[in-house]
């Protein structure tokens, strides 16, 4: 006599039973079983009970609170136990590739080399199946990326962006190293030791003129200037103490959160622009994707969080971006 797959499914005991079984027989005792199960010990014993009618066998001697496999049992529990293993191992594949792939970040070079970069070491440690690629793009530019997965944008005062995507509002505030500080003090300080060097960039919208009218940042009559193209590099040079430079908390969290830049005066520019981490507009982000632009976004909250906290003059700065003021 033959039967369909349903017939044989149909004379397959059921599966609470079954589970109820193989956890008695892999905890070596009926209690432990129902406290895994979330069930009664008698609720154990009962299923137990019917597995063993239902399938003709005795499973289990039983001697007090003991209990131990009969060879039929000991045979059954093989079974179950490769075939649990096989479906813990099936739905790890299935958690692990659906974490597995690769993100195409665009964002400026800066915030590469300066903010992400430094990070990498704690990406993989959440995310150790992701391959993170970078499109690095000159400045951070309006609009949506095109090739890219996610992309840290430039949102002006009253244009929309889309939910969940804020990163940080725009902030900027004059920086340098601590030595350059303590050779020549901070801006606005009457009787400077010798004067400043102002680090600015070609052809920015906001340079320091534009950075004190907006500010009430009073600037010195005389001072230096070192003009540059690219903010990474403006960076490193007020990381090696040559200037005071602007700094876009967006980019410069991290150098300060470590000290290597910090506040060169107490005023800041509030613009009213945000930058967003948008996905591209061509196809809804994946869950990864969410995932990693979720990531950033508590990277960056934790940091301004700490600098406000320590970081006096950036106090102010930090209660704003973090929307607690």
């Amino acid at each position: 006599m033959t039967y369909s797959a349903s017939e044989m499914r149909s004379k397959l005991p059921s599966p609470h039973t079954l589970n109820a079984f193989e956890a008695a027989a892999r905890l070596g005792s009926f209690s432990k079983a129902a406290a895994e199960l979330g069930v009664t010990q008698p609720a154990v014993s009962r299923a137990i009970a019917a597995l063993e009618a239902e399938v003709g066998e005795q499973l289990f001697q039983r001697s007090g609170p003991n209990v131990q496999l009969t060879p039929k049992g000991a045979e059954l529990s093989t079974l179950l136990s490769d075939a649990f293993n096989s479906l813990e191992t099936l739905f790890a594949r299935w958690r692990a590739n659906r974490d597995r792939g690769s993100v195409l970040l665009s964002i400026s070079s800066s915030m590469a080399t300066h903010w992400l970069i430094p990070r990498l070491f704690d990406f993989r440690q959440i995310f150790p199946n992701v391959d993170l690629r970078f499109e690095l793009i000159a400045g951070a530019i309006g609009s949506a990326p095109i090739t890219a997965d996610l992309g840290l944008r430039r949102v002006e005062p009253g244009q929309s962006a889309e939910p969940d995507s804020l990163y940080v509002p725009e902030i900027i505030q004059p920086i340098a190293s601590p030595e350059y500080l303590r050779r020549v003090g901070t801006l606005g300080r009457k009787g400077a030791r010798r004067p400043h060097t102002l680090i600015t960039l070609s052809n920015h919208w906001c340079d320091w003129q534009k950075f004190a009218a907006e500010s009430g940042l009073a600037l010195p009559t005389e001072f230096n200037e070192m003009q540059f193209s690219d903010y990474s590099v403006a960076l490193e040079s007020a990381i090696n103490g040559q200037g005071v430079v602007l700094g876009w908390l967006s980019v410069t969290s991290r150098l300060i959160r470590m000290r290597k830049l910090v506040g060169a005066a107490d005023a800041a520019y509030s613009t009213g622009a945000t930058y967003n981490l948008v996905t591209n507009s061509a196809f809804p982000p994946s869950d990864l994707v969410r995932k990693v632009r979720a990531w950033m976004q508590k990277e960056v909250r934790a940091e301004l969080e700490a600098i406000g906290k320590s970081e006096r003059l950036f106090a102010a700065a930090c209660n704003i971006a973090l929307g607690t003021t």
